[in-house]
């Protein structure tokens, strides 16, 4: 048996697994803490500043690394990112879209910046993990993705709120109302007044800046993330293509 063919059969193998994403289709990865329940034992409920800013930290460093990165979303454990390749004939792909390669390799570079950031903070803490998944959607549905996990930030975001401030057995079979309405009748806490990263998530976008005569850019967090539903134009302005005047 020739080494070729050796090595081309050891290929095949792996090759039957090999899948690739379809071109020219908004891209989303989601990117989640593994058994992060057991990871956040012990940090401040509901809202750890410092495992926020690591998560921040991380999902700019993803921002910043993955090409044709358009807009991250960020809340509770999770890292949604927009990804596009059909700015210009020529736009390439990460990876040439080799999912393998983008989930494990997002997945790595998640895990890897986040323990970097959150061990100033918390040395003590065990290492933290990720996983990722990333997949194709059509245009029209991308901001829908995004509102349905806005949608999934603020039902938590409520739950977090209730679940430090009362025990377990008072709240079960309460809804989102009923549990705002127990925290401000028993606790004094109006959940609308919380800040809006709290209540929503936040999304990291490319913001843009003066510095002397040179217009410049950086990835940051955006504390005035609208909900998606009232302004879709929001995420939309990252999916379809600027059209000319």
């Amino acid at each position: 048996m020739r080494k070729d063919d050796f090595g081309n059969r050891m290929k095949g193998y792996e090759n039957t697994f090999r899948q690739t994403l379809p071109q020219r289709l908004p891209i989303i990865i989601r990117i989640d803490g593994c058994h992060f329940h057991t990871f956040t034992r012990g940090l401040k409920k509901p809202f750890d500043e410092a495992l926020t800013g690591a998560l921040w930290e991380t999902s700019k460093y993803l921002a910043q690394n993955i090409m044709g990165c358009k807009l991250v979303y960020h809340q509770s454990d999770e890292i949604s990112l927009l990804l596009t390749n059909y700015d210009k004939l020529t736009t390439k792909s990460w990876f040439e879209n080799n999912l393998q390669k983008i989930v494990s390799v997002s997945a790595s570079m998640a895990t890897a910046k986040f323990n970097e950031v959150i061990r100033d903070h918390y040395p003590d803490k065990p290492l933290a993990t990720f996983d990722s998944r990333a997949w194709v959607l059509p245009p029209d549905e991308v901001t829908n993705y995004f509102l349905w996990r806005q949608q999934d930030a603020t039902k938590n975001s409520i739950s977090m709120v209730a679940q430090a401030n009362f025990p377990h057995n008072e709240l079960q079979g309460l809804d989102g109302k009923s549990l705002q309405d127990k925290l401000f009748l028993e606790k004094g806490i109006n959940w609308n007044d919380l800040p809006i990263w709290q209540k929503r998530g936040a999304c990291i976008t490319k913001q843009f800046y003066k510095k002397g005569e040179a217009t410049r850019s950086k990835w940051d967090v955006d504390l005035e993330t609208p909900i998606f539903s009232q302004d879709r134009e929001y995420i939309n302005q990252y999916v379809y293509l600027q059209k000319d005047e």
